[in-house]
């Protein structure tokens, strides 16, 4: 099967690094790859690493600023076609809210059309006008071959915004159990390379500077569980708008916990940053669908204390603790809990083994395309 992979980028981030596991699993199975990005800038080496020997193309080796952005953005799909037209694919998978809209438009531009799958990463996360712009241009489209979510709550939103698939189905994040393990000697050469005390607690958050990630929540809670004590500290890792940042560390500032909040915009040694942590805290208000980094710190042995947003709350099960949004108070009660508990670190990885499996994403990924090429008659 000749497959396109259609993303925003190869930049760290949950999305990215799924497309990238996917392609790799796809091309060590036979198939035909290419994966296309719209944008080509700070690439994270793990996922260009995971895709080598695959051909990758990029739309845009320079992003436009300003209004030009948004006529670059609507004309995409006419960079596209040409690389779908030589490659000659069976099937196009996109993800995200722009590649979803050009892969669409560029597929129907084809005197062949290949089967086209949009992928739902999100949910119910307060978007932009120019990202709430493309999820309408698609809705518009009519019904597409496919559509696979990563969450329950992220193909409902889809469906309440009016796209559909001849196929709708939910297909789990897969998670590299042998990758994310824990690494005992790799958590303390983490502590020491960032500051932190080798006997005190570890706090972990990991997610972009966003508002949808409630860092101010994260904080606040924090500072409840640090009050009188300073044998535990917090590190966010995550990069995202100076301005976000300069506005968060006034305010760990203000509550009196400075000193023990760490920021890191950028880690490539995850498995080690994972395992250094006694609790990872997934905050998120909103836009959550598989949080990758919760699944990601589970397989670490890591327990998790998570909002109730997307699937997280099914994730964790019994390998860690969920709370509402915005419920600050139980945030710091549930972080207290599960530092002392690190017997559920076991049971967490466990969790991940048996029911967020590579394999079981590939499997399930592939049989969809195959259910889509026999509804639309071309199996053969």
């Amino acid at each position: 099967m000749r497959i396109v992979l259609f993303t925003g980028s190869l930049g760290t981030g949950g999305a990215e690094r799924q497309f990238a596991l996917l392609g790799r699993s796809l091309a060590d199975r036979g198939c035909s790859v290419l994966f296309v990005t719209m944008e080509s800038s700070e690439c994270d080496p793990n996922y260009l690493a995971m895709l080598e020997g695959v051909r990758r193309e990029v739309l845009f080796e320079r992003v436009q600023a300003g209004p030009m952005r948004m006529v670059q953005l609507m004309n995409g799909w006419k960079k596209l076609l040409p690389h779908l037209q030589e490659f000659h694919p069976d099937v196009v998978y996109s993800c995200l809210e722009w590649p979803n809209w050009l892969a669409s438009r560029s597929a129907l531009a084809m005197r062949t059309a290949p089967l086209f799958v949009a992928g739902v990463r999100n949910s119910a996360e307060r978007m932009s006008w120019k990202r709430r712009l493309p999820v309408r241009l698609l809705a518009r489209r009519g019904r597409m071959d496919a559509m696979i979510a990563n969450s329950r709550a992220g193909l409902e939103e889809a469906r309440s915004a009016g796209i559909r698939g001849g196929v709708e189905t939910v297909v789990f994040n897969g998670i590299d159990t042998r990758h994310f393990t824990p690494v005992p000697e790799g958590a303390r050469d983490w502590k020491r390379r960032n500051g932190i005390p080798q006997e005190t607690k570890c706090i972990g958050h990991v997610g972009r500077l966003s508002p949808m990630k409630d860092h101010p929540s994260l904080l606040r809670a924090f500072g409840k569980l640090a009050t009188g004590r300073r044998d535990v500290h917090l590190v966010c890792i995550g990069d995202g708008p100076i301005e976000l940042r300069d506005r968060y560390e006034k305010m760990a500032r203000d509550i009196g916990v400075h000193p023990q909040v760490h920021w890191r915009p950028h880690e490539e040694d995850m498995p080690s940053a994972y395992s250094a942590c006694d609790v990872l805290v997934m905050s998120s208000r909103d836009g959550e669908g598989f949080p990758n980094a919760v699944a990601e710190a589970m397989a670490c042995e890591t327990p998790c204390v998570v909002t109730r947003v997307g699937e997280a709350a099914e994730i964790v099960g019994d390998g860690g603790s969920v709370v509402e949004v915005g419920d600050v108070d139980a945030l710091a009660l549930a972080m207290a809990d599960l530092v002392g508990k690190p017997h559920l670190g076991r049971i967490a990885r466990d969790r991940i083994q048996a029911n967020y499996g590579i394999t079981s994403m590939v499997d399930m990924t592939l049989g969809v395309f195959e259910k889509a090429r026999a509804d639309r008659g071309d199996a053969g």
